[in-house]
């Protein structure tokens, strides 16, 4: 047995792995736990009570329901809010078990990736706090600064409750998830886990910058330095939080999924060149598509170099994700094969129209958009939306 599901996460990410390991025990991975909460048909939906935690009860029985690895990818609020819930309620729960039991746990914190604050000079937390509060910038249109602030602090909250569990130092890795060539792939319960990201040479510039922007003379001198960190490339998500994501190809029993966090494509692109992997691996049979399929995180280049059967949009229109020219592209690669696209929320409507390059047809929700497609792109390929009333879209690979 293998199955992958995306949790209804509304604009964010939940994801369970489940699977047979060879001597015919089941495990359980959890990677992100989705945001805070949302409206979902007038009614205020929370991921981690409404979701998540009544999904693993169901497929993991009574209480405590044994995790077998947990995976925060970053700190952003629709990765970490649900499981930075959870880890508090387990912290409060002790010593008695809480709903889960964790067996081991991957989450790089903020201040393991740009390091501690200058100890002498430069900016004191007060004025890093004041500054990323006011950050005028919006990032793809989702990263403005208090969010930003918010997301630090979850991140700081899980680490401390992590290591109070007895769940810190990232194991077997001993410390930050990074890629760097030549890095072997780790086993872990019968599954074979390759990192491609966050790239090491990304995080070294990343903490060199920080430290740098901290230190400038005046106070006004360091907000545009860290205001900087936080803007985009262009076109390119240029954000801390989400160059920072974890990234893993997983392969068990002969299947792999790559799990993408809310990397940038061509991160991933240069950490798998860097790491030689083989071209037969660019085959995968499932692939989590970049932050929710943003334009700013899914260039041609990394479109076109990976070949999935299922590609898994986990969004339900927020920032306009996931990007229509996005689901364009994909169609126009890879539209010729059997290839499947699964949607965690069916009811997605942009806030413009949107006119296919192919057939010129205008379209401005996700189900327009994809009869447009079928009809630009006839090809053998499918979509998959998650029905309303399940709590998520599951593919079973195996």
């Amino acid at each position: 047995m293998l199955v992958f599901e995306a949790l209804n996460a509304l604009h964010g990410d939940c994801l369970l792995l489940r699977y047979t390991d060879t001597q015919g025990k089941s495990r359980l991975w959890l990677i992100d736990g989705g945001p805070r909460s949302g409206n979902v048909n007038g009614a205020r939906l929370s991921v981690w009570k409404d979701v998540m935690l009544p999904r693993l009860k169901t497929i993991g029985g009574p209480p405590p329901i044994t995790i077998d690895l947990g995976i925060v990818s970053h700190i952003d609020d629709d990765h970490i809010n649900g499981i930075e819930k959870m880890a508090m309620d387990l912290v409060a729960a002790r010593p008695h078990p809480g709903d889960v039991v964790f067996r081991r746990f991957w989450f790089n914190s903020f201040g393991s990736l740009v390091g501690s604050l200058p100890t002498e000079g430069g900016a004191s937390p007060a004025e890093l706090s004041s500054v990323m509060t006011n950050l005028s910038l919006d990032v793809d249109g989702e990263h403005d600064g208090a969010a930003i602030l918010q997301s630090v602090g979850q991140g700081i909250s899980l680490a401390s409750s992590l290591e109070t569990l007895g769940l810190g130092g990232n194991q077997p890795f001993g410390g930050l998830i990074a890629t760097s060539k030549g890095q072997p792939a780790f086993l872990i319960d019968d599954a074979s886990v390759t990192i491609i990201g966050p790239l090491q040479s990304r995080l070294d510039t990343l903490q060199k910058s920080w430290q740098k922007a901290l230190t400038k003379a005046t106070k006004k001198a360091r907000a545009a330095a860290l205001q900087k960190l936080f803007a985009s490339d262009g076109q390119l998500d240029n954000s801390i939080p989400n160059l920072s994501s974890i990234v893993a190809l997983v392969e068990i029993a002969g299947k792999s999924l790559l799990l993408t966090g809310d990397a940038r494509g061509d991160d991933i692109v240069s950490a798998w060149t860097n790491l030689e992997l083989p071209d037969c691996k660019r085959t995968v049979d499932l692939l989590k598509v970049p932050h929710h399929g943003s334009f700013a995180n899914n260039p041609e280049g990394f479109v076109r170099f990976f070949n999935a059967t299922h590609y898994v949009f986990s969004a339900d229109g927020k920032h306009e994700n996931p990007d229509p020219p996005v689901l364009e592209g994909l169609i126009s690669f890879h539209g010729g094969r059997p290839v499947i696209m699964h949607f965690t929320n069916a009811d997605i409507k942009w806030t413009k129209p949107y006119r296919l390059e192919r057939g010129g047809a205008q379209v401005q929700t996700l189900q327009e958009m994809l009869d447009a497609l079928k009809e630009a792109y006839p090809g053998p390929w499918a979509y998959n939306l998650r029905p309303e009333a399940a709590p998520s879209v599951e593919i079973v690979l195996l």
